[in-house]
């Protein structure tokens, strides 16, 4: 469990699950906003269920910032409280962002199989390194959200 504090909210992000396909392993998260009860989940492919910098900027940004239908339908977006508090605290959040992406940038690669490569081009990912994947290639919009 890993939280991040923006502001006077706090989000928590929770590794919940381990789903090991012909892809590779995809880990799942559950996540929660204080002064909220509106919980989604978070599915990203990766071999690890650390709760490390690359996860918590994809929160941040596919159920803060990125305003997809599936966040306001679903996801921490569907409690009204937090879409003001979004609202009233971007520029905190995007800031908060930011410090979460230079942070994933210091960590190590992470190694990916043949057939994680062919799915991260298949989505438009670069392929840095044949070997790994590089921190910049492990952008958070290419992480896959699953609703809650």
């Amino acid at each position: 469990m890993r939280k991040v504090v923006i502001g006077d909210r706090t989000i928590v992000v929770t590794h919940v699950e381990t789903k090991t396909t012909e892809f590779g392993e995809i880990q799942r998260f559950r996540i929660e906003a204080s002064g909220s009860k509106a919980v989604t989940h978070l599915s990203s492919l990766r071999p690890s269920t650390e709760v490390d910098a690359r996860v918590l900027a994809s929160v941040v940004d596919t159920e803060l910032l990125l305003d997809y239908t599936g966040s306001s339908e679903s996801g921490l977006l569907s409690d009204i409280g937090i879409r003001r508090w979004r609202d009233t605290h971007r520029q905190l959040i995007e800031d908060a962002l930011e410090r979460l992406r230079e942070e994933a940038l210091a960590l190590a690669p992470v190694p990916t199989s043949d057939v994680e490569r062919s799915l991260l081009r298949a989505f438009g990912v670069p392929d840095n390194d044949p070997g790994s994947r590089a921190p910049e290639s492990s952008d958070p919009s290419h992480t896959w959200r699953v609703r809650s």
